[in-house]
């Protein structure tokens, strides 16, 4: 037998491969991703993929697979998961996917869907918030929701009987959710975006509850409620206001030992303000949460984190630290004090903080904490100058947002950019990028940004900053911005005054831009901007959302 017999195999293709295991392969993937692999190959395979493919995440995902997804699945009643998301990637996609499932005066547009038993809805507008919990107590079988920009002034209670778990962001009117009889699980966020009362209640029915603030007078409600939750066994608290007064371990070991009988863990972040707080008094809150209850019988250990000489703020938080985000706001004359048994010192640099993937750096220090090596930081927000030992610690980083702090120099970033091969968004105000791209005549610069950003946004002014404004581009900086970033950058914000037909014929040329938002002053409309290419709402070339001198578009090919 020659070699070439010898040594043969049959080469097994995917298609020969049994119903079973390309099932289970199935549920390793994204039913989008599923959908659009393998859709319109046989019918074998369409057959697998209506019966058994059903979560569906539609978060950043491009139209064209959107499109393909919802014209492609035609079984739709066994859908158990879906995601749907306003996100800058995808704006105006929750409104397509309503336009898509059309109401009649017979035909609720989500009867379909009522075997879901994960919904989540990201970055919605108030009207289809409000649609998709008017809708949402047709969902039967729903064990998990996920809702942001919510507000409960004008909802009626909702009867979710088999709900287990939410995630909220909303205003404090929460009574909606109290007929939720099988809650156990509460991720709430709290949102100032109602000018109504507040008229905050949790169900007594909750086990684990995390909730994220940014008033002390939160707090001072949230712990009158937990007086009548005796079933918590997990409660977490993220206090996101600077002007608290120092955190009372005290107070927290009365409202557990007398109302709270099942907590087993309690995880906090409590910033507070030090103005008129002494040396004495820490040593006070340190103690209060040394005593044998903290120590012995429940194992709560915590860490204060003060700058010794210039910072007002400073940081008490259980261990381990059990959130995603951190803010180093102290400089390098850095004191901390810790509860922690010597023993368990060496676990701080592997093990305490390993959640963190986000950090607002408010303060200069040349060094970073030792406990953040080895980093897995994904997203960086930039309020001071980061010294160049922090590089090392941003080989993952995917977002990097630039805000009114740092001073550096284009050979500066260059470096920085150097040791972020992951990066993927870039938010950045237009004084800043001229000058970290020398006027973007920086080659080594300019090659890394346009090898790398996918999303660019435009932030206001280094002196006027705010998140919500954009920042306004001259047609010389537009020009500039694209040859830049026309390679790679699938989404780009910014604010223009110039005429929507010389702006049109500039951003024409970033042939990989599939999503865009544009603030502006004069009385333009969408159609000045845009022009639609069909009245199906299945064929659309983009949708939009406006809202006010704003609007989003998501493409389905290029601009």
């Amino acid at each position: 037998m020659s070699e070439s017999k010898r040594f043969k195999r049959d080469s097994a293709t995917f298609e020969y491969l049994p119903n079973e295991i390309c099932i289970e392969i199935f549920n390793y993937l994204n039913g989008v991703d599923t959908v659009y692999a393998f859709s319109l190959l046989n019918l074998r395979f369409q057959s697998l993929i209506n019966n058994y493919v059903d979560i569906f995440n539609f978060k950043s995902v491009s139209k064209k697979k959107f499109d393909f997804v919802i014209q492609h699945h035609h079984n739709k009643q066994q859908w158990r998961s879906l995601c749907l998301s306003n996100n800058d990637d995808t704006p105006g996609q929750i409104k397509l996917f309503c336009q898509l499932f059309p109401s009649t005066e017979d035909i609720d547009q989500f009867q379909s869907l009522t075997k879901l038993q994960s919904l989540t809805i990201l970055h919605a507008q108030d009207k289809d918030t409000e649609k998709f919990l008017l809708k949402i107590s047709s969902f039967n079988n729903l064990v998990s929701l996920s809702i942001e920009n919510v507000c409960g002034f004008n909802i009626q209670s909702i009867k979710l009987p088999t709900l287990q778990r939410l995630t909220l962001t909303s205003c404090k009117h929460t009574s909606w959710i109290m007929n939720c009889s099988s809650l156990k699980s509460l991720e709430y966020t709290i949102a100032q975006n109602c000018s109504h009362g507040h008229k905050l209640v949790f169900p007594k029915t909750l086990t684990r509850l995390k909730l994220y603030y940014n008033e002390y007078s939160n707090e001072i409600n949230f712990r009158k409620l937990l007086h009548q939750m005796p079933n918590l066994t997990i409660l977490a608290l993220f206090n996101k206001s600077i002007y608290s007064p120092m955190p009372n371990g005290k107070i927290w070991e009365e409202l557990i030992k007398s109302s709270l009988p099942l907590l087993k863990t309690f995880q906090f972040y409590f910033p507070y303000s030090r103005y008129s707080n002494s040396l004495d008094d820490l040593n006070t809150m340190i103690e209060s949460f040394s005593t044998p209850f903290y120590l012995s019988e429940k194992r709560w250990f915590v860490r204060c984190d003060r700058d010794a000489k210039y910072s007002y703020k400073e940081f008490l938080y259980s261990l381990p630290f059990a959130f995603s985000q951190l803010l180093i706001d102290t400089s390098a004359d850095i004191t901390s004090i810790s509860t922690l048994p010597n023993t368990d010192i060496n676990e701080i640099k592997s093990n305490y903080y390993k959640k963190i993937n986000t950090l607002i750096v408010n303060g200069v220090r040349e060094e970073p904490p030792i406990y953040l090596l080895p980093s897995n930081i994904i997203y960086l927000t930039l309020n001071a100058t980061l010294s160049k030992n922090w590089f090392n610690l941003l080989k993952e980083l995917r977002y990097l947002d630039i805000q009114h702090g740092p001073y550096m120099s284009s050979d500066d970033f260059a470096q920085l950019l150097e040791h972020t091969p992951n990066l993927q968004s870039l938010v950045i105000s237009t004084e800043k990028l001229k000058k970290f791209t020398d006027k973007f005549q920086h080659k080594i610069v300019c090659q890394y940004l346009s090898e790398r950003i996918k999303s660019l946004t435009i932030t206001d002014s280094d002196y006027n900053y705010n998140e919500s404004n954009l920042g306004h581009v001259s047609i010389d900086a537009l020009s500039s911005l694209t040859r830049i970033f026309s390679s790679k950058c699938e989404h780009l914000s910014l604010a223009i005054m110039a005429n929507p037909n010389t702006v049109r014929s500039i951003l024409q040329r970033m042939r990989q831009l599939r999503s865009l938002r544009i603030q502006w002053l004069h009385n333009f409309t969408v159609s000045d901007w845009l022009q639609k290419q069909s009245t199906y709402s299945t064929a659309l070339d983009f949708v939009h959302i406006n809202d006010k001198q704003e609007f989003f578009v998501w493409f389905g090919n290029y601009f």
